[in-house]
């Protein structure tokens, strides 16, 4: 925080790199050089910083209060007489006499996972300490230690680390306010279930049934042997609907196998159930914590469209909250399970903050009041003593692809049971779990704006009732709208639009889905109707829609037939028939795809440049090359063009041709090696004061609105920005000449320079140059390449120097591919400014010295 000297000092250390005992090191070298700190530490998986996720890492957070008082402290939660848990009404006072005061605020609590009652533990302090919100967790271990193996988490400060204790830190002041929220994702549904009989942290009867069978009778079968399916499907308590219980199956086993009676920890359950049959072999369900007999549970299940809503709602939260001057985040690592892009996503909204914290295996949150330990959230506090804001990212908000991948595992199993619904004939098939199911696709199957079936449903429909057939419909210059026509009447033609789909499909007994604003598909099983006939349907609907209405705005769909489709295929034959209706520029497209022969060559390495993608996004192995552009009149490198390479775990170097139309398919990919990209250029020549570099930016990366924001900030603030070139990739579609236009002014304004890349491979090329204000015009390197041995290449290299000649030299000219002396001096011949090739510079990862006339 901000402000003076005269408060006290928080320093928190998450560290996933550090033993026990090098963590009590560093936490007492920081307290020898800030003596006043008061310091909270704990291991974990993976750091939080800047709204980033850092393994193996160690992050120290520090927080200097301006008046307020900051109290920390480090205690067993266990008898150092017997090795028994201490109880928590024990832990907790010994908390509060220890931290808590009357103007105490916020109280950061870590628990170490071998204390079995956690999670009563922090609903005794929510009780004792009323108007305190807590934050913290169940402190992980580091995932990755190559020299010991850790038993567990533990927490520390510079007196001393526990595998058995807990640390808090309180804070507090007149001043101080804080905002606590959460998200989960989770949907509770269903009838409520009574726990009725327990044992520690086991669920053995529900309703008076034995909870293992009612589990498996509720969720499925299927569940009991895959755990990585039963995370999706928690339990819920009635009392806090958004809170998941996770449970797991334990087959043929007994109680003492799970809480052995020679564990201290245990011999409390063993007395309080002296008749138990606890030998005996059983299905057994358990949790992670202690569980009481009369609560009542519901089902409930975790899906991206209810992480999405929660997450917006928290987002809202903290950014309205008026003194945000520190972020304190934890998620929880089963996240990562459920959702492996979860974290990162949610994480991406607040990266331009100071938010920090760490994964845990468990977090504390508030919830109506109340101070709980929740499971699988992600739970943020804001705390601050001034009014401050923090600079966050809602454009994350609108990328949202990859949880929607991370659903397909969830979707597959909700298949799994339809097929079996429709194929048996077994009359015993619980109808809880019919409900159960059908629940669960309500959710997810259809969409929250139209209430109209999803693309999840379609692809359902594809796989279990033999939907082949489909019509994507797709209304594409939907961003010209906004320019010149109001709101509202936008959307009086979107539902308009939406509504005669949805009418003509039903009218001829065909399936409508809403797949996203504006992009509607309707679907038939290929026996129900001929496809001449379903052709003809859809021409007329599209005759319909395009009928000009004076109520509503004229629009042109693009219908793109696809037959013979597949959950397997229909993305790929789509995105392919969207391609060739652009290039013939037609608006109706009929595919199909039975007589198409995948390569599955082909397609295993498109999955596996997917996982290289991923790969050099995760390790920072997306590898800014440097290739020089020679001054063909002063004779020596004038600066060089930014080249990304990608790095996989092998050390392979992989270039553009292999992964960028792979990364354009998957556009969240894109977005994030070109940041990654642009970003480093920026760093290596921020300062320089000699060196020029371009940037490569195709169109897609002028319309992200934080791509460009970075380049205006980076560029306002270096010390030479007509160092900085941006080359505009001429060979991609141009739709909205605006945009470039202000794009281009604006970096001017700035003082860089624009460059227009491939000139010469499109057919809109002229119109560019008197549209667009270049510094740099580049000739395409097919045409160069081929100069020598081809009279149409030397004319248009001719036809282009001549055309600056009658723009009276107003932008220089790059020829690329300069690959041996007769190009060069074709090229000299037509007085070309720059040439860039192997015959003067390859690309590579560092910036040679200027070169001279004499070195070339």
């Amino acid at each position: 925080m901000p402000g003076g000297q005269q408060g006290d000092i928080l320093i928190r250390i998450h560290t996933a790199i550090h033993l026990e005992d090098e963590a009590v090191d560093l936490a007492r070298f920081i307290k020898q050089i800030i003596p006043r700190a008061q310091i909270l530490g704990t291991s974990t998986a993976a750091a939080i910083c800047g709204g980033k996720l850092l393994r193996n890492q160690c992050i120290i957070s520090v927080t200097q209060m301006s008046h307020g008082s900051v109290r920390a402290v480090l205690q067993s939660t266990f008898d150092s007489d017997t090795g028994a848990p201490l109880p928590p009404e024990e832990v907790c006072l010994n908390l509060k006499d220890a931290l808590a005061g009357s103007s105490t605020k916020l109280m950061l609590t870590f628990l170490t996972p071998r204390y079995p009652d956690s999670r009563n533990l922090i609903d005794k302090c929510s009780e004792m300490m009323p108007g305190v919100r807590m934050a913290g967790g169940i402190v992980s271990k580091p995932e990755m230690n190559m020299r010991k193996y850790i038993e567990s988490g533990f927490v520390f400060n510079e007196k001393g680390w526990s595998y058995k204790g807990i640390i808090a830190a309180s804070v507090g002041g007149g001043d101080v306010e804080c905002q606590s929220s959460y998200a989960s994702g989770v949907q509770a549904i269903g009838s409520e279930l009574e726990i009725t009989e327990t044992f520690g942290n086991c669920i053995l009867s529900l309703n008076g049934k034995d909870a293992a069978c009612e589990y498996r009778t509720g969720i499925g079968e299927d569940l009991s042997d895959r755990p990585e399916l039963a995370d999706l499907f928690p339990y819920v308590y009635s009392d806090a609907p958004d809170i998941p219980v996770f449970v797991r199956f334990n087959s043929s086993t007994s109680l003492e196998d799970l809480l052995p009676r020679k564990n201290p920890a245990c011999e409390g359950l063993y007395a309080a159930h002296p008749d138990a049959d606890t030998a005996g072999i059983r299905d057994i369900i358990t949790t992670d914590h202690i569980v009481t007999a009369g609560r009542k549970l519901r089902r409930a299940f975790i899906y991206d469209k209810k992480i999405i809503s929660d997450n917006r709602a928290m987002f809202r939260s903290i950014e309205n909250f008026g003194k945000t001057e520190t972020i304190f985040a934890y998620s929880d690592s089963s996240r990562f399970m459920i959702y492996s892009n979860c974290v990162k996503w949610e994480l991406s909204a607040y990266e331009n903050s100071n938010m920090s914290g760490c994964i845990t295996d468990g977090e504390i949150t508030t919830v109506d009041g109340r101070s709980v330990l929740a499971a699988c959230t992600f739970a943020v506090t804001a705390i601050g003593e001034e009014k401050a804001f923090q600079q966050f990212n809602p454009y994350a908000f609108q990328h949202t692809d990859t949880l929607a991948a991370d659903n397909h595992e969830l979707l597959r199993y909700l298949m799994d049971i339809g097929q079996r619904f429709r194929d048996s004939t077994d009359s015993d098939i619980a109808d809880e779990l019919r409900s159960f199911v059908k629940e669960c696709e309500l959710s997810l199957l259809y969409s929250e704006s139209e209430e109209l079936p999803n693309s999840a449903a379609m692809n359902m429909d594809i796989q279990l009732h033999g939907c082949d057939r489909v019509c994507m419909i797709n209304v594409v210059d939907t961003p010209s709208m906004k320019m010149v026509f109001p709101e509202n009447l936008i959307r009086l033609t979107y539902k308009n639009y939406i509504s005669m789909c949805a009418s003509f499909a039903k009218e001829r007994h065909y399936t409508v889905y809403l797949i996203s604003s504006w992009h509607i598909a309707i679907g038939a099983p290929s026996y129900m109707v001929t496809l001449s006939d379903f052709v003809y349907d859809m021409q007329l609907l599209q005759r319909q829609l395009f009928e000009a209405s004076t109520k509503h705005i004229a629009i042109v769909p693009m219908f793109c037939i696809i037959d013979g489709c597949t959950v397997e295929n229909i993305d790929s034959a789509y995105n392919s028939g969207r391609i060739d209706m652009m290039k013939r520029n037609v608006q109706f497209y009929i595919r199909d795809t039975r007589y198409e022969q995948l390569d599955e060559n082909i397609i295993r390495e498109r999955y596996r440049m997917v996982n290289v993608i991923n790969y050099a996004i995760a390790h920072d192995s997306v590898v800014p090359f440097f290739q020089g552009i020679y001054d063909n009149k002063l004779g020596y490198i004038h600066h060089y063009e930014s080249l990304m390479r990608l790095k996989d775990e092998n050390g392979k170097i992989w270039y553009p041709g292999d992964f960028l139309d792979v990364a354009r398919s998957y556009g969240l990919l894109y977005d994030t090696i070109s940041t990654i990209m642009i970003r480093k250029v920026f760093e290596k020549f921020m300062d320089s004061e000699d060196k020029s570099v371009s940037i490569n930016l195709g169109i897609r990366d002028i319309s992200n609105s934080m791509i460009v924001e970075f380049i205006y900030d980076k560029l306002s603030s270096a010390k030479h920005p007509e160092n900085f070139v941006f080359e505009i990739l001429e060979n991609e579609d141009i739709e909205d000449y605006d945009s470039i236009i202000m794009f281009v002014d604006m970096i001017h304004s700035l003082g860089g320079k624009i460059s227009i890349d491939d000139f010469g491979s499109g057919y809109s090329n002229l119109l560019h140059i008197a549209n667009i204000h270049c510094d740099y015009l580049k000739i395409d390197g097919s045409i160069v390449k081929n100069c020598c041995i081809d009279s149409q290449s030397a004319n248009l290299i001719a036809l282009i120097a001549g055309w600056r000649e009658l723009n009276d030299g107003k932008f220089r000219i790059i020829a690329e591919y300069v690959e041996n002396s007769d190009i060069q001096d074709l090229l000299l011949k037509y007085r070309i400014d720059y040439s860039q090739g192997y015959l003067f510079s390859k690309p590579s990862p560092a910036i040679a010295d200027v070169q001279r006339p004499s070195e070339v």
